[in-house]
Formats: C-alpha cells, sequence, structure tokens
C-alpha cells in the first residue's frame, strides 16, 4: 500500500469502522467554507480492517501505529497524518464553520469528547472476547516470523497492547456494563438538547454532533441495541436517515459487516 498523499488529502477508512463514518457524515454535512479558499477535496482509500491491511508495515508504521482508521494524510498541507476521528472533525470544522457554530461550539466540543470516551468496541461485540482474540491472533502471527524488521516487531508489538487494553479489555462484563451505563446517561442529555425529532440537534443546520451522533446510533441498532436510545432520539435517527447525505454514503449498508 502506498500512501497517496502525494495527490491531495487521503481519507483511509473502512466503511464498517465506526469512527470512519463519524468522519465520512462529516464530510457530507460540513456546508460551505468559511473562507475565499478552495473546497477542500479528499479522496477515500479503504483499508481492509476484517483482512488486517491495517497490520501492514507501511500502514502501522507510517500512516497510524495505532493501527486504526480514518487516517486523514497529506504529504505537504499536513506535519502528520491525522489518526483521531475527533481531531480529524474539529480540523474540518476550523474550514466548514457549519459544523461546529461558534454559538453552540463548547457543548458541541464537550459532547464530542464524551461519545468518543465511550468504547465502541465494548459496546459492539459484548459476550465475543473471540471477536478481540481474532485480532491479536493477527498480530502475533505476524510476531512469530523471524525475519520482519526491528520497526515492525516494535510497531506490531505497541499494536498487541493496544487491542489487549481497548478490545480484550473492553469486553470484559464489568466494562461493558459500564460503558452501558454512560452511553444511557449520555444519550438521555442529547435528547433534553433536541428540539424537535425531525430536525437536527441545534435546529435547521446540521453540525459535526448530528454527524457522530446518528452513526453511533446507527450502530448500537444495528447491534441491537436500541434499549440505549431514547425514544425521542430513535426518531431524529430515523430522520435523519432519510437524509441524502447519509443515503449515498451508507448505499443501502449496515454499520456492521454481514456475517
Amino acid at each position: 500500500m502506498d500512501d497517496g498523499r502525494a495527490s491531495g488529502y487521503v481519507l483511509y477508512y473502512n466503511q464498517y469502522s465506526v469512527c470512519s463514518l463519524m468522519v465520512l457524515y462529516s464530510l457530507a454535512l460540513k456546508g460551505e467554507r468559511n473562507d475565499s479558499e478552495d473546497e477542500i477535496k479528499v479522496q477515500t482509500r479503504v483499508v481492509d480492517i476484517f483482512h488486517e491491511e491495517q497490520l501492514e508495515e507501511h500502514f502501522l508504521c507510517d500512516i497510524n501505529h495505532h493501527g486504526q482508521v480514518p487516517v486523514l494524510a497529506h504529504r505537504s498541507e499536513l506535519d502528520r497524518p491525522i489518526a483521531d476521528s475527533v481531531e480529524m472533525t474539529l480540523w474540518l470544522a476550523a474550514r466548514y464553520p457549519q459544523l461546529i457554530p461558534a454559538v453552540h461550539e463548547g457543548e458541541i466540543r464537550q459532547y464530542l469528547k464524551d461519545l468518543h470516551a465511550l468504547n465502541y468496541f465494548s459496546l459492539s461485540f459484548p459476550g465475543r472476547p473471540e471477536v478481540a482474540q481474532g485480532f491479536e491472533d493477527g498480530v502475533n502471527r505476524r510476531l512469530d516470523d523471524p525475519n520482519i524488521s526491528d520497526r515492525y516487531r516494535k510497531a506490531l508489538e505497541f499494536k498487541l497492547a493496544v487491542i489487549k487494553r481497548d478490545k480484550t479489555g473492553g469486553l470484559v462484563p464489568s466494562e461493558t456494563a459500564k460503558n452501558e451505563k454512560h452511553a444511557r446517561e449520555l444519550l438521555a442529555s442529547l435528547e433534553n438538547c433536541l428540539g424537535r425529532p425531525d430536525q437536527w440537534i441545534y435546529g435547521s443546520q446540521p453540525t459535526a454532533l448530528d454527524a457522530h451522533l446518528v452513526v453511533f446510533m446507527a450502530r448500537m441498532s444495528d447491534v441491537g441495541r436500541d434499549q440505549l436510545i431514547p425514544e425521542k432520539l430513535k426518531q431524529y435517527g430515523a430522520w435523519a436517515m432519510q437524509s441524502p447525505e447519509w443515503i449515498k454514503m451508507m448505499d443501502g449498508r449496515k454499520t456492521m459487516i454481514p456475517h
């Protein structure tokens, strides 16, 4: 895999990655630029995380040492690839102010922080430790190869620690219960922000909060966790998913890869 950055902005993503979809939906809802600069055009490049493309040496060592998507890269415009979906969204919002309007900036930033403090893996695969084990096995197979480079070995060891912490550790029942509790509390608070279920959280224009929240609720619905979502937010989510931007982005897919 080449890094593809020479030709402009490249978003490495996977169509079944929650955080990838949050950034893609933010791009779709971004509105107009805040100055006379040219429109930011972002090429997309799929990373097949289910066939371990994120564990390839180049991606893990040169693109994102966490071995995750999304990642936004550009050879000259960015000092380094942006590998955090909230940071990516804030970078985009600095250029497209509709995503985080000044009047609601504090609330949106805090809600984005709170939303991303949840462990999406824990909430998506409860009671399925074999899923996390599969990720560990993929790294361990590579570590068993005595011919890999030193930098690759170090990167794989770091990645294994991330998997054990966020994925294996996230599926401990007490961790899942903690994430469920925090998700309920956060969604209840967000329901209180919503005026009508047939409009965006802050009125007639979508923001970054809408982009991230709708994706999160779609994932919870797709994994059978509708009970975490208050009724008014369910109606709002159903309304948002009728938007042309959502329909185009999802193209009939769910947020979870079919079994």
